[in-house]
C-alpha cells in the first residue's frame, strides 16, 4: 500500500496500521486466531464469538504476543489496541507504590514535557489578541483609537499591563520529571539478569527496532514494532547492472522477493569424476538419507577428477586457481591442478544457446556416436589428461582436470611410544574422513562503463562512458571429493 507524504509527516516512518515485524527476528508478524472455547460446555453457536481472540505470531521463530500477555479482540486496528493496551499497563503501573514503580519509557516522558511546557508558555507569556485579523491591530492604530475613545493613552495603558510569571521546572511524574534511583534500579537488573541468563536478556539491535523497546532489557518486555516505510527505488548492480530489487505497483506481500542472488553470477565450480557423469555431492551436506553417495576413497591411490568453472556474466573471464599442496585438517592429502590458469567464454540468453546448438552440423557427431557405438569405446575413455591443457570447453563452460591423492586415516606405526596427548591429537571427530579441497580462485574480464555508473578502482577514475575498464574478483570455494575409506 502507498504512504503519502503528508501521512508520513504526521505519522513518522512507520505504517499505522496493522503491519507488525518480531522484536525477535525482525520477520513480519501474522494475525493468528486464538480459539478459548471449551468443548465440553453446552454454549449456543450465537455465543462463539465472544471467546474470540486473536495474536500476532510470527512464522519464522514462533514468537508471539502472548509472552508479553498481548491479545486483541478483532483482527483489525491493530495500532489502536496496542496503543490502548500499552497506556493501560502504564496506567497502572503508576497506581502502584513507589518502590515498584517501572520507570516511563522515552515518549511518554517527552509527552509529558511538552504539554508542561506549553502550560507554561501559555501562562507566562501574553494573552494571544483575539482581534489579529482586524485592520487596526497595528499599534499606531490601537493608540489612536484609545486616544480617542479612551481616557489613557497607548503607553500608559502598556505599563500598567501585569508582567509576566517567571516560568518553574517540572516536579513531578505527570509533568515529565522523574527521578532516576541507581541503587534500587541496578539492583533488579542484576537479580533479574542472573534469574533469567544470557539468553533471557536482549541485543542493542532488537532496543533500537522500535520506541517502545528502548527501556526494555529482557525478551519478555519486547513488543511488536510498526514496519519502517520504505520509498519506490529500484535499484541495479554496480558490476553487471541486473536490476536487484523493483518496486511494484500493489504490493500483495510483505516479505521480499529475491530476484537476483550475487553468487548466480559468479564463476561457478563444480567436482565430479572422470569416470562419472553425475556432480559429486558433499557427504557432509546431505539433505536426504536416500540421495546417491560416491564409494568410499582409498588411501594414497590417486583419483582424478574433472572441474567444471561455468561463467553467469556476459562477458570472456580469465580463471586463475590456487590450492594449497596438501590439504588442511588432520588427514592431509595431496592436490595437483593440471591446468591452474585459463578462459571461459561469455554467457548467452537461452535463444542464442539454443540457436548456435541447431545451426552446428552433427554429422560428424553422428558418425562418432555410431562408430563408439559399434566398436564399444569412445573417443573419452582414450584421452589422456595433460599438464597444462583444458580437458573440455563448452561456450561458457571450460573443464580441466584435478588430481588427488587421498591420505591415510591412522597414521603411520611409530617405534617411540606417543604421549597422551598426541593420542588425543590423533583421534578423529566427526566428518574428519571427509576429503574438501579448499581452492582459491580469481576472476578477471573487462567491461564496458555504462553512463552513470561509478567506477571504484583509482587507475579507472577517468575513463568515460564507453570505455573498458578490467574487473576482478576472488573468493575460495571449498570442493568435496568424498570420504576417505578407514
Amino acid at each position: 500500500m502507498s504512504v503519502t507524504s503528508s501521512a508520513v509527516k504526521g505519522d513518522g516512518n512507520r505504517c499505522s496500521r496493522s503491519c507488525y515485524n518480531c522484536p525477535s527476528c525482525t520477520s513480519p508478524l501474522q494475525i493468528t486466531h486464538v480459539s478459548h472455547r471449551d468443548e465440553g460446555l453446552l454454549k449456543p453457536n450465537d455465543a462463539a464469538g465472544d471467546d474470540e481472540t486473536y495474536v500476532l505470531q510470527c512464522q519464522f521463530c514462533d514468537w508471539s504476543s502472548l509472552e508479553i500477555d498481548v491479545r486483541f479482540s478483532k483482527p483489525t486496528k491493530i495500532t489502536e489496541q496496542l496503543a490502548k493496551q500499552q497506556k493501560t499497563r502504564t496506567s497502572s503501573t503508576h497506581s502502584t507504590t513507589a518502590s515498584n514503580q517501572k520507570p516511563l519509557d522515552h515518549d511518554e516522558k517527552f509527552t509529558n514535557l511538552v504539554s508542561f511546557y506549553k502550560d507554561q508558555l501559555n501562562d507566562s507569556g501574553d494573552p494571544q489578541n483575539p482581534y489579529s485579523n482586524s485592520p487596526h491591530n497595528s499599534p499606531a492604530n490601537l493608540a489612536r483609537i484609545m486616544s480617542l475613545y479612551g481616557g489613557l493613552s497607548y503607553n500608559a495603558l502598556k505599563k500598567t499591563r501585569e508582567k509576566p510569571q517567571p516560568m518553574r521546572e517540572a516536579l513531578g511524574t505527570p509533568e515529565g520529571f522523574v527521578s532516576f534511583h541507581a541503587d534500587r534500579s541496578d539492583s533488579e537488573l542484576i537479580r533479574r539478569s542472573q534469574a533469567s541468563g544470557w539468553d533471557g536478556t536482549i541485543t542493542s539491535e532488537q532496543q533500537d527496532s522500535a520506541p517502545s523497546n528502548y527501556d526494555s532489557r529482557f525478551n519478555g518486555e519486547l513488543w511488536p514494532s510498526a514496519t519502517q516505510l520504505r520509498t519506490k527505488r529500484a535499484k541495479r548492480c554496480k558490476t553487471c547492472r541486473h536490476i536487484i530489487a523493483r518496486p511494484e505497483p500493489n504490493v500483495g506481500n510483505m516479505r521480499y522477493k529475491i530476484r537476483l542472488l550475487a553468487m548466480n553470477y559468479i564463476p561457478r565450480l563444480m567436482l565430479k569424476s572422470l569416470h562419472s557423469a553425475t556432480p559429486l555431492a558433499n557427504p557432509a551436506f546431505l539433505l536426504k538419507p536416500g540421495m546417491p553417495q560416491a564409494d568410499d576413497l582409498q588411501p594414497h591411490k590417486a583419483q582424478q577428477y574433472i572441474l567444471t568453472v561455468k561463467n553467469a556474466l556476459f562477458e570472456t573471464v580469465k580463471i586463475s586457481l590456487a590450492t594449497p599442496a596438501t590439504t588442511p585438517g588432520k588427514v592431509a592429502s595431496r592436490v595437483t591442478i593440471l591446468c591452474p590458469s585459463f578462459t571461459v567464454g561469455p554467457a548467452g540468453e537461452v535463444w542464442d544457446e539454443a540457436l548456435s546448438a541447431s545451426n552446428e552440423p552433427n554429422s560428424d557427431g553422428d558418425r562418432k556416436a555410431a562408430m563408439a557405438s559399434l566398436t564399444g569405446s569412445s573417443e573419452s575413455s582414450e584421452r589422456q589428461p595433460e599438464a597444462g591443457k583444458i580437458w573440455e570447453k563448452t561456450r561458457n563452460s571450460t573443464s580441466i582436470i584435478v588430481e588427488i591423492v587421498p591420505g591415510a586415516l591412522q597414521p603411520p606405526p611409530s617405534i617411540v611410544p606417543k604421549t597422551e596427548q598426541q593420542l588425543t591429537d590423533e583421534e578423529l571427530g566427526e566428518d574428519d574422513d571427509v576429503l574438501e579441497v579448499p581452492v582459491y580462485v580469481r576472476a578477471e574480464w573487462e567491461a564496458e562503463i555504462k553512463p552513470g555508473e561509478t567506477v571504484q578502482a583509482k587507475k579507472d577514475a577517468n575513463a568515460m562512458p564507453g570505455e573498458k575498464v578490467s574487473k576482478e574478483i576472488g573468493y575460495w570455494v571449498v570442493l568435496a571429493a568424498g570420504r576417505i575409506a578407514g
